[in-house]
């Protein structure tokens, strides 16, 4: 009974517990539905305020969108260059530069490769590719690169109305316009726009241009293209100035490009596998026929400053009627193309690949005054003053050792580094280019002689990767591979131009402050707005490290390897820098030892500095290197520039930050220079006159002291020293010297109570010795009963000559020779019976050779004995030519 009540009651329990859960329940999930429903209301009341705003913004942006103009579709207005005065106009570029087409002139094989790689649905969507974007956005977002998803059609509205900047208004205004392009135009008719408005690179602009420029083809003769030349003409647009065929250093980009394009082709059905590999084996300058572009006035600097703009602003200069504020200064610019082009200043050699080019900039702000793009510089052709990669050989040493240096260390100019032999970190020697030592000498006068080792050394010491960043900050462009390579210290480095070494040194003359060089300060846009593109000044040195570079570059062009280039009325600063063949290209072309590969000179006033590089395009034969004259063309080019177009004689003036001792400067707080002594005399002459009997000394001269100089002069032989003389002048004088007997001349400068360290020169006056005397009294007789030929003759010299006779005689046509002898006699035995011998004596020693006496004997016809000529004991013979030389 009681186990029964127990169960009931448990089960009774059981279903209490039951039913509150099941309310629980209930309980719960009435909330939860309240929220899903709250939910989807809050989605949908925010996707309806989403789609709102979404309206409301695209048509906010789209309000501001240019008008679609359908002028500016078929009508593109031409770009107006104007020079530094903001008046003068130096071109006008845009229509001239193209040839137009219609649609029914595009063969097919150019349309597909169009097609192919720019848009390859263009028939089938209407105006914006929505897969193709999605998928660009979305490669955009995940891996933080930019994808192009344009089409054609918006190529086109871009090209035409947009700017090239990559904003998300300017695409929705670009989607937009699209658009409203397809409303307007069929397919082929954007097609054509498309083929009329591209720029293929420089000045060529529009499919027809290009392939009349590239192959030589009319615009009536586009049917004649190829499917290698239609690829090529498909890829360039993507990057004109890096496609472009005309210039040299872009066909292995132009052809990996052109090889893109017919895969595309292949890919999309176009042409066949085998079709694609047989035009991507064939080498793209098989493909080309370049023709001459005709050129404007100042031609090197116009290409330029498009180039600028278009790198800067992405604008269509050909097309977008912009007004182009450029840098240029016509007279110097003309100047430069004068002394580059023309034999007038520089006598240049008749081999055409020799090349010289520069760039003169202002030098406190970067500001390009002239470009020398080349000797006889034409369009499209490669600008050696703005594109080159060469070695800049010692004018890379202020710009990453000894800048660096003085800005990491505060050397003084009189920092002293020992000249010696030495070696790169991995063992290899390094020479200076004289191949001698200096010792212990200042950086400036390492500098000014251009010597190799204390470059090494001051490198080495400041450590690669803070002088990398240096010249980096400077604009000289050194890579993270090429910065491991030590040489670079002394200018073994692929990566100098004229462009890039201008803005370099003018950092050093302006304060420290660098400015990346520039063509164009402005460009206003033909609904006003106005765009600045002038370079900003940054500070990247210590005023001190400016200004003692600048002074040690000084004495470059004042007494160092820079003189032929320095004009005296500037305050001037400047280095030379030459680089050599690698012993392999030595050999294969046959080139001198000492052949130079490039030539420079840069240099800089406070108003203009300038770089001038000189070398040979390419060397395939022994004639393509620069010598002893070609290699100071640099210099040349540069002074008869400068000397004509530099107009300022301010001084770089010494900053608060440094002081002076002696002639050198250092940096306060820094290192400072020890006491200076006194500069010795240099270029010291010895010379023998032989009129007064007695030894001539001369020597040169120069200090800053404005202490008068005397000098104290003696000589030693011997081995005793005697005094000379004590003068202010710059020569002296030692009579009647003896003859024999070495001299050493020593001259100490004195000047301020110091003494300069000694200069000397040696000298030995040889006794005089005079060509010996003719023999005289020379007989010849046959003595038949020796059976030979008894010469005789007297000797009219001094046993003191030390003369030796030579014997020669000739017979049956044929010369011979006895071989020198002391005594006044000679015997030829064993004479050919009834011959003639024409014989002739010569006396001689060191001093000469005297005339010859002769004679001549006739040998008895019947004598015995074999043939053939002999001499005497001790004596030979050998066969002389029969025509004398």
């Amino acid at each position: 009974m009681s186990e029964n009540y127990r169960s009931r009651t448990e089960r009774r329990k059981k279903i209490q517990e039951q039913q509150q859960s099941s309310s629980k329940e209930k309980e719960n999930m009435m909330p939860r539905k309240g929220f899903w429903k709250k939910f989807l209301y809050t989605c949908l009341t925010l996707g309806i305020v989403m789609l709102l705003f979404g309206a409301g913004a695209f048509l906010w942006i789209i309000k501001d969108a240019p008008k679609f103009d359908e002028k500016l579709l078929k009508d593109p207005l031409s770009s107006k260059l104007y020079a530094s005065d903001g008046k003068t106009l130096i071109a006008e570029v845009g229509t001239e530069k193209r040839d137009k087409i219609n649609i029914n002139q595009i063969p097919n094989v150019l349309k597909n490769a169009v097609l192919a790689t720019e848009d390859a649905r263009f028939y089938q969507h209407h105006g914006i590719d929505v897969k193709r974007t999605l998928v660009a956005v979305w490669t955009n977002i995940t891996s933080g690169t930019s994808q192009g998803g344009s089409t054609i059609t918006q190529q086109v509205v871009k090209n035409s109305f947009l700017t090239i900047e990559k904003t998300p208004t300017r695409k929705v205004q670009e989607w937009y316009l699209a658009v409203q392009l397809e409303r307007k135009f069929s397919k082929d008719q954007i097609l054509e726009m498309y083929f009329n408005k591209n720029l293929y690179g420089n000045d060529v602009y529009g499919v027809a241009k290009a392939a009349e420029r590239f192959f030589g083809l009319g615009p009536d003769e586009l049917d004649k293209l190829t499917l290698e030349q239609a690829a090529l003409l498909a890829g360039i647009p993507q990057s004109p100035n890096n496609f472009m065929p005309t210039v040299e250093n872009n066909l292995d980009a132009a052809e990996k490009r052109r090889n893109i394009v017919l895969h595309y082709m292949n890919r999309h059905g176009y042409i066949s596998k085998s079709e694609m590999k047989k035009a991507q084996s064939t080498p793209i300058k098989d493909t080309l026929n370049i023709q001459k572009a005709t050129s404007n006035k100042y031609q090197a600097f116009v290409d330029t400053a498009i180039s600028e703009v278009q790198e800067k602003t992405g604008a269509n200069i050909f097309e977008d009627g912009l007004e182009i504020y450029t840098t240029i200064d016509p007279e110097i610019q003309q100047v430069t193309e004068d002394v580059l082009s023309t034999n007038d200043y520089i006598n240049y050699p008749s081999n055409d690949k020799l090349q010289t080019a520069i760039v003169i900039a202002d030098t406190q702000t970067g500001a390009i005054k002239a470009i020398g793009g080349g000797r006889k510089y034409q369009t499209g052709k490669f600008n050696y003053a703005t594109t080159i990669k060469r070695h800049p050989g010692s004018t890379i040493k202020p710009i990453l050792d000894y800048g660096p240096a003085i800005e990491k260390f505060k050397w003084s100019t009189g920092h002293i580094i020992k000249d010696e032999k030495y070696q790169y970190s991995n063992g290899t020697p390094i020479r200076n280019a004289s191949h001698t030592y200096a010792g212990n000498k200042t950086i400036r006068d390492h500098l000014s002689w251009s010597r190799n080792i204390p470059a090494l050394k001051t490198y080495q010491a400041v450590g690669a990767v803070y002088a990398t960043d240096f010249a980096n900050s400077l604009g000289f462009p050194i890579t993270d591979t090429q910065k491991a390579n030590e040489s670079n210290a002394i200018g073994a480095i692929d990566a100098a131009s004229p462009l890039n070494m201008a803005g370099a040194y003018a950092a050093f003359g302006n304060g420290g402050y660098y400015a990346e060089p520039f063509t164009v300060s402005k460009i206003i846009y033909p609904d006003g707005t106005e765009r600045n593109l002038a370079s900003s000044k940054k500070k990247v040195m210590e005023d001190s490290t400016a200004f003692l570079i600048t002074d040690m570059l000084r004495t470059v062009v004042d007494s160092g390897t820079g003189t032929m280039a320095n004009v005296r009325r500037l305050d001037l600063a400047g280095k030379t820098g030459t680089t050599s063949f690698d012993k392999s290209a030595i050999e294969r072309y046959g080139l001198p030892n000492d052949a130079t590969r490039d030539a420079w000179f840069v240099g800089y006033t406070p108003q203009y500095t300038g770089a001038v590089w000189t070398g040979y395009t390419e060397t395939t034969s022994s004639d393509d290197y620069l010598g002893s004259r070609s290699v100071q063309f640099s210099k040349l080019v540069f002074k008869a520039i400068m000397s004509r177009v530099a107009t300022s004689t301010e001084k770089f003036k010494a900053p608060s930050s440094v002081g002076k001792l002696g002639k050198e400067y250092y940096v306060k707080g820094g290192e400072k220079p020890q006491i200076p002594k006194t500069d010795k005399p240099t270029n010291v002459q010895a010379k023998y006159d032989e009129a007064s009997d007695s030894i001539q000394l001369s020597w040169n001269y120069t200090s800053e002291s404005r202490s008068e100089t005397t000098f104290d002069v003696s000589y030693t032989v011997d081995g005793n020293t005697t005094k000379l003389t004590y003068t202010s002048a710059r020569q002296a004088a030692l009579q009647s010297p003896v003859k024999g007997k070495p001299y050493t001349f020593t001259i100490v400068a004195i000047s301020g109570g110091t003494k300069s360290n000694p200069a000397s020169v040696s000298i030995t006056v040889e006794e005089r010795k005079e060509v010996p005397n003719s023999p005289s009294n020379l007989q010849a007789y046959f003595d038949k009963n020796s059976n030979s030929i008894v010469i005789s003759w007297n000797n009219n010299n001094a046993i003191t000559q030390n003369v030796k006779f030579t014997v020669s005689f000739t017979v049956n046509g044929s010369t011979y020779r006895l071989a020198p002898v002391s005594e006044s006699q000679a015997t030829l035995s064993n004479p050919e019976p009834s011959q003639t011998y024409f014989i002739t004596v010569t006396a001689s020693n060191d001093a000469g050779t005297s005339a010859p006496a002769a004679t001549s004997v006739t040998v008895e016809s019947d004598i015995g004995g074999g043939g053939g000529v002999g001499t005497d004991l001790g004596t030979s013979s050998e066969t002389l030519p029969s025509t004398p030389r």
